[in-house]
């Protein structure tokens, strides 16, 4: 497939596993620099390792979307380092949690927040 989107770049939340790895491999098979983030450090850097050599550039942050201030941090820097954003794939999600009171907090946090914030939505 081509979608055109060669030397672009795009930020995936939620990038090492499942449909975030899937995400972030198909972009860099297109050819687009790619910065994801998730919270354990091994599976980030061996998404890096692994996409080490694939012509793109794909850096990975360890990072938990519901920290603002790293999501801003994150945005910002990805920005500074390929000169501008193209696009935003927001994937992370909690929906796989035990149904409690907690968990429907810990689910809007990451699912709806996190998802403004990438926007660039401030609350």
């Amino acid at each position: 497939m081509d979608l055109q989107i060669k030397g672009r770049t795009v930020l995936v939340t939620g990038g090492t596993k499942g449909i975030g790895r899937a995400i972030v491999d198909t972009f860099v098979a297109e050819g687009a620099n790619v910065a994801f983030c998730a919270r354990d450090a091994g599976e980030v850097a061996a998404t890096e390792a692994a996409l080490a050599n694939s012509g793109s550039t794909v850096v990975g942050t360890v990072m938990d979307v519901r920290d603002a201030d790293a999501i801003s941090r994150w945005v910002d820097d990805s920005a500074k380092l390929f000169g501008g954003i193209d696009m935003v794939v927001s994937n992370v999600s909690a929906l796989a949690i035990p149904d409690t009171p907690e968990n429907w907090v810990e689910s809007l946090e990451v699912d709806l927040i996190d998802g403004a914030l990438t926007r660039g939505i401030q609350f």
